[in-house]
């Protein structure tokens, strides 16, 4: 009789973030064997970056920037997100407008060039 051991099921969230420092002012985190941000030293400060390399903040220390990828549901960073994503929609529906309103202008001329 064989004996299988089944993996881990634990959540990530229990999972320990690892930090690798990988260049001069570049810190790498990793949780659970995986990518999970990064914080790159500016001058003035620190940028972390979460996983998908989207700013998450500047801060003025490391253990605040390192910290921050802890958790990006935090309510600065879901606010700070969807003020970017509104930003973002908010461009592409104007750049959408003016392309239409482009578009029905030369639809307009067309006869008399």
């Amino acid at each position: 009789m064989s004996t299988t051991i089944a993996p881990s099921l634990a959540p990530l969230s229990a999972t320990r973030v690892t930090w690798a420092k990988v260049d001069s002012g570049f810190w790498v985190a990793h949780r659970g064997g995986e990518y999970y941000g990064c914080v790159d030293s500016v001058s003035g400060g620190f940028v972390s970056r979460d996983a998908h390399g989207i700013p998450i903040g500047r801060y003025d220390a490391l253990d605040a920037a390192k910290a921050s990828l802890r958790t990006t549901a935090d309510p600065i960073n879901t606010a700070r997100r969807r003020r970017t994503e509104r930003a973002t929609a908010v461009l592409a529906t104007t750049a959408g407008t003016a392309a239409l309103a482009f578009a029905l202008t030369a639809g307009a001329l067309a006869p008399y060039l």
